[in-house]
């Protein structure tokens, strides 16, 4: 209750902020250049339109013209009526110009306009030199296109490298006579060189009406990098209570920063979080990530996550990566959030590696550790580390036969707390996986034979004894497909392509099944991609026995623009003998695997349905299904629902909906749903609104606990932004960016 309380407050402080945007005034420096444009491309109704400024040849060149000239007959020239003076990047305009020669310091009068790149400036009168470009501006306006300032001073002072002075002024970012919010200050200084603007003494006022004081502000007058405090984040949760953020950026160098996170929490006390990157000459990349909790008011314990990577430049030959996660708990991302970016809430794994490659071959290695975080994972469950895992691979195309090889040497080891004697503690093995091919292409289709071979040699440990591992498989096969086109008077191509793949796989002998790095694959999907692999169990472990034939049949639509409407799949494989050598050292039996059905049809830019169909092994009952339907007519108005079966019932249902129901104002929500136990699984619900020169939103936000699927906790969050000065609460926009499909949280724009 409380929470729509907070609200329906919000909701109606955006309506009633969102009235009156301002009164019409006279002529400024930003409504000369301004152009108006109704037809709703721009949410400002219009945009900055600058002239270009005439680059002279030389600095000392002046160009001047006037309707008189006078010449005091010593060093003095007076210009009156209509003048214009350019020069060097710099224009002049007043009704009369007074100026020495030799040093081109003078004095301009009435209707003064004085243009710079990307600026312009106006006022009563003004002190210039035309040789350097300096000026003294009184009772001034001026705007700046590139970011949109503009505003008004009773002085203003210009510096010949670009920088500018105000003195009892006032700026904004809003459009001009859209008069919103601006800043008060008694001096405001805009920093060309750095990219930063300060002001002092400042009142920011909202509708003309002071709201608030603050004896220095900063803010950025482009995209570079800025040293300072960012805007403070406020949020409310069912996890943490009430939190707030101060954010601290250090902009130390060119290739060096630091971002400082301190968070207090009601419920838990004070979290630092760091963020540091450092980037080499060579395009190496280091970073850390960490966040600290002493003494956790909940558990009453030191809490804390880091990360640690290094990356190189991956376009070179040869290729460096290392990561060192650490977390005091399983459950600290659940409580606070995952600000270091760990890979897992249960294992987390540190590894180094190296990569060295050319365009026909590529070898590596990597050693990894793994630490279990979640109590709950113990015995087999527990991933094998590598230490070391050495890799390779090599490609030969040539002019008939194109070969692939690749495989790998590892050292597995992990934790054996909990493990039983039927389960591996530690191993060794060697895996290869070679292919030679013969394609054949014509015409109306190819036709592929190919010669197979898989090499794996493994050891373990079991309990008190050793388990080996080591056979030799070979194989065969023969992939071959059609094409099939016919054109349609407007150009439209439809296509209908058959595909077949032979394959005989026979190990030579009866092989012991370890399982280092092969995933679990009661969870698995069959694709129609994987029905076409040599071996479509990953990782180096297993190669089963097989004579089998894949099948699947393709149609799809091609528009006269080339653009793919639609992709409809449907494929199976068929076994002519049952398979012996398998993962769970169980006989399989069947004579088919399952059907599979891929479609997705996209008959315009504005429509997607995509359809997923997997029945169980020698049936058509379903296995697993997904229905997915989108809908978008721009990049704030989609609608997404999504469907997912398991054996014939439904497991969960998802609605993604983002309305932009006028310009400014835009509704969103999204929900997933799990209707076997009649709950949520996340949920969110916002609104947004941006006006010309500000952006508010508030969401409600709910998320179940992914690894114990309990409660998640609730949680309202706010974010406010004055456009050109930053944005309060963006932690809204990456939690929208996590649990709403389709979100994309557009920058600040007129």
């Amino acid at each position: 209750m409380n929470q729509l309380i907070i609200l329906r407050s919000f909701v109606l402080s955006l309506v009633l902020l969102s009235v009156g945007l301002g009164h019409a005034s006279e002529q400024t420096a930003a409504s000369i250049d301004w152009v108006s444009d109704t037809s709703g491309r721009y949410l400002c109704q219009g945009y900055y339109s600058p002239p270009l400024l005439i680059e002279e040849s030389s600095e000392d060149d002046i160009n001047a013209r006037a309707e008189n000239t006078e010449y005091d007959g010593n060093d003095r020239i007076i210009l009156t009526g209509n003048t214009y003076i350019t020069g060097n990047g710099f224009e002049l305009q007043a009704d009369r110009v007074s100026f020495l020669n030799s040093t081109g310091d003078g004095d301009a009068e009435r209707n003064v306009k004085i243009r710079r790149p990307n600026s312009l400036f106006i006022g009563d009168a003004a002190s210039v030199n035309l040789r350097t470009n300096a000026f003294t501006l009184k009772n001034s306006s001026f705007v700046t296109h590139k970011n949109k300032l503009r505003g008004e001073s009773e002085q203003l002072i210009g510096a010949p490298n670009g920088d500018v002075r105000i003195i009892s002024g006032n700026i904004t970012f809003c459009a001009p006579d859209v008069n919103t919010w601006d800043l008060q200050a008694d001096h405001v200084y805009l920093n060309q060189s750095s990219g930063r603007g300060w002001a002092d003494d400042v009142i920011i006022r909202i509708q003309e009406i002071p709201v608030l004081y603050t004896p220095l502000l900063g803010f950025p007058l482009d995209n570079r990098r800025l040293t300072g405090f960012l805007v403070p984040n406020f949020s409310i949760g069912s996890t943490s209570g009430t939190s707030i953020v101060t954010p601290f950026y250090w902009n130390l160098a060119e290739n060096y920063d630091f971002f400082i996170r301190p968070r207090f929490t009601t419920a838990r006390g004070t979290v630092l979080g760091l963020h540091g990157r450092y980037l080499l000459k060579d395009f190496s990349l280091f970073e850390l990530k960490t966040e600290q909790l002493n003494d956790d008011k909940i558990t009453g314990t030191d809490r804390h996550i880091s990360k640690l990577t290094f990356s190189s430049d991956t376009s070179r030959a040869l290729i460096w990566n290392m990561t060192y996660e650490e977390a005091s708990d399983g459950t600290y991302q659940d409580d606070l959030d995952n600000f270091a970016d760990l890979s897992s809430k249960r294992q987390l794994t540190s590894s180094i590696g190296a990569t060295v490659r050319n365009h026909k071959w590529s070898t590596g290695w990597i050693v990894d550790r793994v630490d279990v975080i979640d109590p709950t994972v113990a015995g087999s469950s527990v991933k094998f580390a590598r230490q070391p895992q050495l890799i390779g691979s090599w490609a030969h195309y040539g002019d008939d036969w194109n070969i692939f090889a690749e495989g790998d040497a590892t050292e597995f080891t992990r934790n054996t707390t909990g493990l039983l004697d039927t389960d591996p503690s530690e191993g060794r093995r060697l895996s290869s996986d070679m292919n030679a091919e013969y394609p054949i292409s014509m015409d109306f289709g190819s036709l592929t034979p190919a010669v197979l071979g898989f090499t794996r040699l493994s050891e373990a440990t079991t309990g008190p004894t050793t388990q080996d591992n080591s056979y030799f498989a070979y194989g065969a096969s023969l992939e071959g497909n059609l094409y099939f086109d016919k054109s349609s008077k407007n150009g439209f191509i439809h296509e209908i392509i058959p595909r077949a793949k032979m394959i005989i796989r026979e190990p030579n002998k009866e092989p012991t099944v370890i399982k280092f790095d092969t995933p679990d694959i009661t969870n698995d999907t069959v694709t129609i991609s994987q029905m076409f692999l040599d071996n479509p169990v990953s990782g180096g472990d297993f190669v089963g026995d097989t004579r089998e034939l894949a099948i699947a049949l393709t149609s799809r639509g091609i528009n006269p623009e080339g653009i793919e409407t639609y992709r409809i799949t449907a494929g199976r494989t068929f076994f002519f003998q049952d398979r012996g050598v398998t993962l769970s050292s169980t006989p399989e039996t069947s004579d088919q695997g399952p059907l599979v059905l891929e479609s997705t049809v996209s008959p315009n830019k504005s429509f997607d349905w995509n359809f997923r169909f997997t029945s169980v092994a020698d049936g058509e009952t379903m296995d697993r299904g997904t229905n997915e339907i989108k809908y978008k007519t721009s990049a704030t108005n989609y609608l997404t629902q999504r469907t997912v079966w398991e054996n014939e019932a439904v497991r969960r249902t998802d609605l993604y909906l983002s309305s932009q129901i006028s310009q400014k104002w835009r509704l969103l929500t999204g929900v997933q749903w799990d209707p076997s136990a009649e709950e949520r699984i996340n949920q969110v619900v916002g609104a947004e609104y941006a006006s010309c020169c500000w952006r508010a939103a508030m969401i409600h936000a709910y998320e179940r606990d992914r690894v114990t699927s309990g409660d998640g906790g609730n949680y309202v969050k706010l974010q406010f932004e004055l456009k050109g000065l930053g944005v309060l609460g963006r932690r809204v926009s990456s939690i929208m960016d996590s649990l709403l499909e389709g979100y994309d949280f557009s920058e600040a724009r007129l």
